[in-house]
């Protein structure tokens, strides 16, 4: 990109990670491209293509919570600082700095279901709503669970239900690219 060109970064942001990973192709290593999102459309579709191109399954994901932009500025300027092991990769370490738990700007739960069946589906989305937890999306992973975006509340009797894990900064599945 050339230095007139916009770079439009607000003061936070999300990020599309997509994984490749061994198991899921054999011959293949493990990947990860990270991509700071600008314009969410053309990024998911500009990524996809690259996933296309260097082959392999792979799984598009979206971070759960905000990133602060300027926390993360100054957890990359305290490593710059620090190291030099990172010469010549900037753009790397500053998606590095934006996914530190320290920069995440809001503080959303991400509930992990690893079932299948409805019965505990529904079991565990009424818990929440029962103990005063505001569910804002409820996506569909690969191998037929949730993911559950909530607000944070006393997760406690949630957490006593089989199948589920809190992640208190994750990323939500998206898609899968073949």
């Amino acid at each position: 990109m050339a230095n007139h060109e916009k770079r439009p970064m607000g003061d936070k942001v999300h990020l599309l990670l997509a994984f490749r990973r061994h198991k899921n192709n054999l011959g293949l290593s493990n990947e990860c491209i990270r991509v700071v999102i600008n314009d969410y459309d053309l990024d998911l579709a500009l990524l996809e293509e690259k996933c296309k191109r260097l082959g392999g399954i792979w799984r598009i994901h979206h971070t759960a919570n905000t990133r602060d932009t300027k926390k993360a500025k100054i957890w990359l300027l305290h490593k710059l600082i620090e190291s030099n092991q990172f010469d010549g990769c900037i753009d790397s370490i500053w998606k590095t700095a934006l996914l530190q738990k320290e920069c995440k700007a809001e503080n959303y739960f991400m509930f992990d279901v690893d079932t299948p069946e409805e019965p505990h589906l529904s079991d565990i989305i009424t818990c929440i709503q029962n103990n005063n937890g505001t569910i804002e999306k409820i996506i569909q992973t690969p191998s037929r669970g949730i993911h559950i975006i909530t607000r944070p509340f006393d997760s406690r009797y949630v957490l006593m239900r089989p199948y589920v894990t809190l992640i208190r900064d994750g990323y939500y599945f998206i898609k899968e690219i073949k």
